[in-house]
C-alpha cells in the first residue's frame, strides 16, 4: 500500500500489535497483571524490563513475550535514522526475556522485519555486531583504554574529558576526529570468548534462514544497556511513518532486575514519526479475535520453519497462539490446554522437512498431515 494513502500513524501502532501477536508477543498489561502489586507505570524498556524479569521470577520456565508503545522513547540512537527530534518519535517495543538462545533473536528479528516491510517500508540491510558476555567486554574495554590513551589528543574535546568514565566514548562519538580514531581501533569481535563467538555464529546463520539482508557491522555499538549484540535496521529510503528499527540481546541489564542466570533476553524498538497521536493510541490491547488452534515446535529446525507457518496463517486472517521459546512438548500442551483451543498445530523435524502440519484434534486426538500450502483451506473446514 502506498505511504501516501495510509492512515498514519496510529494504524501503524494496531498494524505492528497484530504482528507481533501472531509471533506469540502478549500486551505488557497482560504481563504487569501476571506480578503481584506491579507498580504500574508509563510503557518503556524500563518498564517491560521489570515487568518480564519479575514475571519470569515468579514462574520459572514459562519465559515472557511482551509488545508495548511509548510516546517517550528512553533509548533513540543518534545516527542511523531519518531526521525526527525527541519529541516528534514514538516507539514500538518488543521484549523476549528468560530465553538464552539464539532462537530468540530470530524470533524477534523476525517480526521487526515483518511489522516494518508489510507496512510498506523495504529494509535496505539489517546490521548486526557482537559485543559478548562480560569476559568478552573486559578484554575488549582494557585494549580500547590503551589504544585511546596513545591517541586522546586527537579525540574531540568532550570525548577526551569523558575517557576516565567512559572508555568507549570514542566509539559512540558522532564527531569526524573519533570517528576516525576507531576506524583503526581494536573491534569487540576480536575479542569474544568461545561461548560468545559461537552464540552469534547461530545468530548469523539462522539469520540467513530468513533471507534477511543482513551485513556485519563491528562498529554499531553506543547502547548503555551493556548489550551483549546489537542490531540495527536501516530503510531503503525516508518512510512517512516508520524511521527504522534497532535492539538487541541485554541479558546483563535484564538480570538487574531479577537476578537469575536465565533472567536474560532480547529487546527491540520501532521508531515512527507520532504527529496527530493521542496517549489512548498507545495503549496496546490484545487482539478480539480467540484463537482456535495452538501451534507446537519440537526441536530448532521446526522453530525456523514454524515462523513460515505463522506467515501462512497470518495471511489467511486465522489467530493462532504458539511458544517458540519452549523447547519441550508437554508445556506446550499445557498452554494448549489452558487456552481450550479446539486444535493443536504440531511440527517436529521430519514435518519441517517435508513442509507439512500435522494437525490434532483436541477432543478425540484424531489427526491428519496436512501440507502447508494447504493449512488455511483445511483449518477453515473445521469445527
Amino acid at each position: 500500500m502506498p505511504t501516501s494513502s495510509r492512515p498514519a500513524p496510529a494504524s501503524f501502532l494496531k498494524h505492528a500489535a497484530d504482528v507481533a501477536s501472531f509471533y506469540g508477543f502478549r500486551p505488557l498489561r497482560e504481563i504487569e497483571r501476571r506480578v503481584p502489586n506491579f507498580e504500574r507505570r508509563a510503557h518503556s524498556f524500563a518498564t517491560a524490563a521489570n515487568a518480564c524479569a519479575q514475571s519470569l521470577s515468579l514462574h520459572p520456565g514459562e519465559p515472557t513475550l511482551a509488545y508495548w508503545a511509548s510516546p517517550s522513547p528512553m533509548y533513540i540512537p543518534a545516527t542511523g535514522f531519518a531526521p525526527a527530534g525527541p519529541r516528534e518519535t514514538g516507539e514500538f517495543g518488543l521484549s523476549i526475556v528468560g530465553v538464552p538462545e539464539s532462537i530468540a533473536e530470530i524470533v524477534l528479528l523476525k517480526t521487526v522485519a515483518t511489522v516494518i516491510t508489510e507496512w510498506g517500508a523495504p529494509i535496505a540491510r539489517v546490521r548486526l555486531n557482537a559485543l559478548g558476555d562480560k569476559d568478552s567486554k573486559v578484554r575488549f574495554e582494557r585494549e580500547v583504554a590503551t589504544y585511546v590513551r596513545k591517541h586522546s589528543g586527537t579525540l574531540h574535546e568532550e570525548c577526551r574529558s569523558k575517557l576516565s568514565r567512559e572508555p568507549l566514548a570514542p566509539y559512540n562519538c558522532t564527531d569526524d576526529s573519533c570517528k576516525a580514531l576507531v576506524e583503526s581501533g581494536p573491534r569487540a569481535m576480536n575479542f569474544l570468548s568461545e561461548k560468545s563467538r559461537a552464540h552469534f555464529k547461530e545468530v548469523l546463520e539462522l539469520s540467513e534462514r530468513l533471507a534477511l539482508p543482513y551485513e556485519f557491522d563491528d562498529l554499531l555499538m553506543g547502547d548503555e544497556r551493556d548489550p551483549r549484540m546489537l542490531f540495527a535496521f536501516d530503510l531503503e529510503g525516508e518512510d512517512a511513518t516508520v524511521l527504522g528499527s534497532n535492539g538487541g540481546r541485554f541479558d546483563d541489564h535484564f538480570r538487574t532486575f531479577a537476578p537469575r542466570a536465565e533472567t536474560g533476553g532480547v529487546s527491540a524498538s520501532i521508531f515512527f514519526r507520532k504527529k496527530g497521536m493521542s496517549a489512548d493510541n498507545f495503549k496496546m490491547v490484545p487482539s478480539a479475535q480467540t484463537p482456535a488452534v495452538y501451534f507446537i515446535q519440537l526441536g530448532l529446525r521446526a522453530k525456523i520453519e514454524g515462523l513460515s507457518v505463522v506467515d501462512v496463517l497470518r495471511q489467511a486472517r486465522i489467530p493462532v497462539l504458539q511458544s517458540f521459546d519452549s523447547a519441550k512438548l508437554t508445556p506446550q500442551l499445557s498452554a494448549a490446554r489452558a487456552a481450550g483451543v479446539s486444535h493443536l498445530l504440531i511440527m517436529g523435524q521430519r514435518e519441517a522437512l517435508d513442509g507439512t502440519v500435522l494437525v490434532r484434534a483436541m477432543n478425540n486426538s484424531h489427526q491428519t498431515i496436512v501440507v502447508l500450502s494447504d493449512l488455511p483451506r483445511y483449518l477453515k473446514t473445521l469445527k
